[in-house]
């Protein structure tokens, strides 16, 4: 758990949203965790648990994933008031032995409905896996701080004119695609620019999802006003210990 005494920020967050399932081989046979998802969704859903005022966009499918979907976050006194249900499929997200093997993006390939009114122009964050046109939306709008995960579709964003106070987070290959300023480096660590934090530089066995705490963790400490070194140092922290866990919802477990 996370204590500190801190302020608490409006924030804007747009993202996809998935019903992820995890499949594992074990000596028992096949072991499947099925949760909500989505990067987006899951560093809203982070932040809200951090307490802060969160405004989250995404898009759900008028199918049973979406009520699915709907239900969970309920269950996590989430604001769901600014999802939309389209007509089609709630997105789907499978990964094997912690492999990504299929995704069907479904309603996520659909523009958001940003009503402008329910803006605070205060903080945003936003993921490369919402519609391009709402990336665009999304940024030509005023906020003070914007951080961008540009994963995992960062080769859209070749033609995007980013604001200067944007903060692009991405790992080492989404990095040669859309240069980034906080680059996540696995077991090796990761780094803001020119600083540095080393990781444990053991293999960690269960990392899909461990982008997302991190994203959530640093975001959380440097609103907070917490320096860049140390924002890192934490997030680097929490996302390495997560790898010991199963799945990509490693939120719960550590918020």
């Amino acid at each position: 758990m996370i204590f500190h005494l801190k302020r608490y920020m409006d924030i804007d967050v747009l993202g996809a949203i998935f019903v992820d399932t995890y499949i594992y081989d074990t000596s028992k046979g096949k072991e499947i965790i099925e949760t909500i998802g989505g990067s987006g969704l899951t560093i809203a859903l982070g932040l809200h648990l951090l307490g802060h005022n969160v405004n989250f966009f995404g898009n759900i499918g008028n199918d049973e994933k979406g009520k699915y979907i709907l239900e969970e976050l309920k269950t996590y006194d989430f604001d769901t008031k600014n999802i939309s249900i389209i007509n089609g499929y709630t997105g789907s997200f499978i990964a094997k032995n912690d492999k990504m093997f299929s995704v069907k993006r479904g309603v996520n390939d659909f523009s958001l409905k940003i009503n402008s009114s329910n803006l605070r122009n205060e903080s945003l964050v936003l993921t490369s896996e919402i519609h391009v046109e709402s990336i665009n939306t999304a940024l030509n709008l005023n906020y003070k701080n914007i951080f961008f995960d540009v994963g995992p579709r960062a080769f859209l964003l070749k033609n995007i004119n980013f604001p200067d106070n944007i903060i692009k987070i991405g790992n080492i290959n989404e990095h040669t695609l859309t240069k980034c300023n906080i680059i996540k480096l696995g077991e090796k660590g990761a780094k803001w620019d020119d600083l540095f934090i080393n990781g444990n530089t053991t293999k960690l066995n269960y990392t899909i999802g461990a982008g997302d705490l991190f994203d959530t963790i640093l975001i959380d400490n440097y609103l907070n006003g917490v320096n860049k070194i140390e924002s890192l140092r934490k997030a680097t922290n929490y996302a390495e210990k997560s790898c010991s866990l199963k799945g990509g919802f490693k939120i719960i477990n550590f918020i």
